[in-house]
C-alpha cells in the first residue's frame, strides 16, 4: 500500500438513507426507473437523486450487500439504502469501486432474511489513497466499464432491429414481396397462401431438464457439460449463453432425468420466471425449470428464438400454480403457431444471422472486458499496483 493512504469509516464519508415504497400515484408507464435493490421493478413520475450514487441492497432481493452505481434521477425503494457521498476526501466513482464484489457481506445480520444496517454501514472501516490516486483508479476501471455500457447499448439496438424485423414479417406479415400474397383463412385467423398452422409438438423437438443429486460428488466434480439453472439466464439476460454457473459430469447426466441437447437449441425458463430466453452455444443440459426447443429446417434457429420471444406473455397466460406460475410441456407442446413458407423462412434467416453473430460477438467481448477488469479491480483498490505516478487523464466532470 502506497503513501497517504489514511483510514476512515464510511460514516465519515457518506450520508446514509433508505429510500422508500412508491405510492400509486407516483407510478406510471414510462417515467424515472424504480430501483428495487438493483432492479428495475417498474417507473415512477418523480426521481430521489439527480446524480448517480452508491446503492447498497439492503435486504430481501438475494443479494443483500451487492454494490451498484444507479442512473441519474431514479426512485429507489426501501430496500435500498443510497450512499451518499458528502466528503471531500473521497471520489464517488473510486468508492464505488471500492465496495464493490463482495466487500459488505460480512455485514449482513439476520438469520431468516439477511439484512444490512445503516449502523454498520456508518461503522465499516476501510483506508483510502489521496484523492488523485482515487480519481486515476477510477478513471482506470471506468474505462472497462464505458466499454461494457457502449457494447450492451449496441447489442440493445441489434436486438430490438430483429425483433421488429420479426414482427414486420410474420405478426403484421409484411413480408418481401407480400404486396402480391393472396391470404386464406386459419385456426389463427387469415395467413398467407403456402403458410401453414400446426402444433409445437409437430413442428420441432422439446426437451426437459432434470437435476444430479447434490449428495453424489462424482455427479459434479470436474463436471465439463454445461447445465443451466435459471438464475443462469435471469442474471445476464443475454441471447447467447456460452457457460453456464454449475458444470455436472458425464456420469451426473446419466443417472439424472437431464437431457444434452445440441448447440443453438433455445432454452426457455417454464416456471418461476416463466418465459426468460436464450440460446447456447455448446452442448448443454437443465435443470427441470426449463424448456429447450432444438430448431429444424421447418422451423429454423432465428424463426423459432424471435417466436418464443414474441409469445411470453401468452407463455405467461397458460401458467397455472399458486406459488408461481409454470407452463407444462404438455400444454406447451399443444399450442399451435404459424409456419412460414420456406423462401420466406431462409430469407429471414440469412438476414437476421450476421445481426445476431454481431450481438454474440459483442457478448464475448464484453466478457472478456469484465475479467479483465475483475483481475484488476483488486490490486489498484489495495495499492499493489501503484498509480500514483502515471500520467493519467481524468475526465472532466469526473464525480466526485
Amino acid at each position: 500500500m502506497g503513501l497517504g493512504w489514511l483510514e476512515y469509516t464510511l460514516g465519515d464519508l457518506c450520508k446514509f438513507k433508505y429510500g422508500h415504497m412508491p405510492r400509486k400515484t407516483d407510478l406510471c408507464d414510462d417515467g424515472y426507473p424504480v430501483f428495487s435493490g438493483y432492479h428495475v421493478v417498474g417507473h415512477a413520475t418523480t426521481y430521489h437523486y439527480e446524480e448517480p450514487e452508491i446503492i447498497v441492497v439492503a435486504r430481501g432481493v438475494g443479494g443483500t450487500g451487492d454494490v451498484k452505481m444507479s442512473p441519474p434521477k431514479c426512485f429507489l425503494t426501501n430496500l435500498s439504502i443510497v450512499a451518499q457521498v458528502v466528503s471531500s476526501e473521497v471520489d464517488k466513482k473510486f468508492l464505488y469501486y471500492r465496495l464493490a464484489g463482495p466487500k459488505l457481506w460480512e455485514l449482513r445480520t439476520g438469520s431468516a432474511q439477511a439484512q444490512i444496517t445503516i449502523d454498520r454501514l456508518q461503522r465499516y472501516e476501510l483506508r483510502l489513497p489521496p484523492l488523485p490516486t482515487q480519481r486515476k483508479i477510477a478513471a482506470i476501471l471506468s474505462a472497462y466499464d464505458d466499454l461494457i455500457e457502449n457494447n450492451l447499448q449496441r447489442i440493445k439496438i441489434l436486438e430490438e432491429m430483429t425483433q421488429n424485423l420479426y414482427r414486420e414479417w410474420f405478426v403484421k406479415f409484411r413480408f418481401p414481396g407480400h404486396q402480391h400474397a393472396r391470404f386464406t383463412d386459419s385456426p389463427l385467423g387469415r395467413i398467407p397462401e403456402g403458410w401453414e398452422v400446426d402444433t409445437v409438438e409437430r413442428t420441432f423437438a422439446i426437451f426437459g431438464g432434470g437435476t444430479p443429486s447434490r449428495t453424489v460428488p462424482g455427479y459434479w466434480n470436474e463436471g465439463t457439460i454445461n447445465w443451466y439453472s435459471p438464475t443462469d439466464l435471469t442474471a445476464t439476460g443475454s441471447m447467447f449463453m456460452d457457460r453456464s454457473g454449475d458444470k455436472i459430469s458425464e456420469l451426473g447426466l446419466a443417472k439424472s432425468s437431464a437431457r444434452s441437447f445440441p448447440p443453438f437449441s433455445v432454452m426457455m425458463t417454464s416456471r418461476a420466471t416463466l418465459g426468460v430466453i436464450s440460446i447456447n452455444t455448446t452442448d448443454a443440459c437443465t435443470n427441470q425449470g426449463f424448456i429447450t426447443c432444438v430448431p429444424n429446417e421447418r422451423f429454423p434457429l432465428y424463426t423459432l428464438y424471435y417466436w418464443l420471444k414474441e409469445n411470453v406473455e401468452y407463455f405467461i397466460s397458460l401458467g397455472t400454480g399458486s406459488t408461481f406460475k409454470e407452463i407444462t410441456k404438455g400444454v406447451f407442446k399443444t399450442i399451435e403457431l404459424v409456419i412460414p413458407a420456406p423462401v420466406i423462412v431462409t430469407q429471414f434467416e440469412g438476414t437476421v444471422q450476421q445481426l445476431a453473430l454481431q450481438v454474440l460477438n459483442l457478448q464475448r467481448k464484453n466478457t472478456t472486458l469484465r475479467r479483465t477488469r475483475d483481475l484488476l479491480l483488486p490490486r489498484l483498490i489495495s495499492g499493489e499496483v501503484d498509480v500514483s505516478e502515471l500520467d493519467i487523464a481524468v475526465p472532466e466532470g469526473a464525480l466526485a
